[in-house]
């Protein structure tokens, strides 16, 4: 994901990993969600991103009975994927 940021608040801003890691834990506010919406709307990368972390939060999620993996499995399957994407 590239380097880029979205703003949360004024004077405060979340890099696209932070801002996308609230949002998948359903920590982020209303306001936040549709401040990533649109920049997911003109950010193919970030795009990308958020639909393989949506992707594999659901099928991890689906294969551990609804309990979840711990997260270091979570960042390793993550990182391994990244390195196997096209770039």
């Amino acid at each position: 994901m590239p380097d880029c940021t979205e703003p949360s608040k004024p004077g405060n801003s979340l890099s696209c990993m932070e801002m996308l890691q609230l949002i998948l834990d359903g920590d982020a506010t209303p306001e936040q969600q549709h401040a990533f919406k649109a920049h997911l709307d003109e950010c193919m990368p970030c795009y990308k991103e958020y639909n393989l972390d949506v992707t594999l939060k659901v099928l991890i999620k689906s294969k551990c009975n609804g309990k979840g993996a711990p997260p270091e499995l979570i960042e390793k399957i993550k990182s391994q994927i990244s390195q196997n994407l096209p770039h």
